[in-house]
């Protein structure tokens, strides 16, 4: 199973360019522009400002997009956009989502595998992984089992 990349944020820059804040924390650029050879319906982007800005990740973190005719995969921003810089994600409930998806799909389990191992909803499971579920401690901890990992958490002092 291959890992699917993730996006958290999505925001435009100058001219035609959108920086995207991935999952793992990895922030890349991407031009637009180039889409427009093999695509030319993105060249509307560049007529209309007021709709470039618009731009939004969709549900889940799969891809962007500016309206039911323009968007862009995850994979492709991915794959072609340039690394500019590498955040370490603060949020807990992005950590918890990535790290969970990343040992899932290295588990070649889908969500719905993973449901029957450990008694919990697969629609739960797939709400913990988009970050918008509250799992409790117990839920993480079947899903860990159903991974056969060790769920670990720490509190740890802060340097000021």
């Amino acid at each position: 199973m291959l890992v699917m990349h993730r996006i958290q944020e999505v925001s435009t820059k100058d001219n035609l360019i959108i920086k995207i804040l991935f999952l793992n924390g990895e922030v890349k650029e991407y031009d637009v522009k180039n889409l427009f050879e093999n695509f030319p319906q993105f060249e509307s982007l560049a007529d209309n400002k007021e709709l470039f800005k618009d731009v939004s990740v969709d549900i889940g973190g799969y891809g962007i997009s500016w309206n039911d005719e323009l968007d862009i995969d995850a994979e492709t921003l991915w794959a072609d956009g340039i690394l500019i810089e590498i955040q370490k994600p603060t949020d807990i409930k992005h950590i918890f989502e990535y790290q969970l998806l990343q040992a899932r799909e290295e588990a070649k389990l889908t969500q719905k595998d993973l449901a029957e191992k450990t008694g919990i909803y697969q629609a739960d499971i797939s709400k913990i992984e988009r970050g918008v579920g509250n799992p409790s401690l117990l839920t993480l901890k079947r899903l860990a089992d159903g991974l056969d990992m060790e769920l670990e958490l720490k509190l740890v002092k802060r340097f000021k």
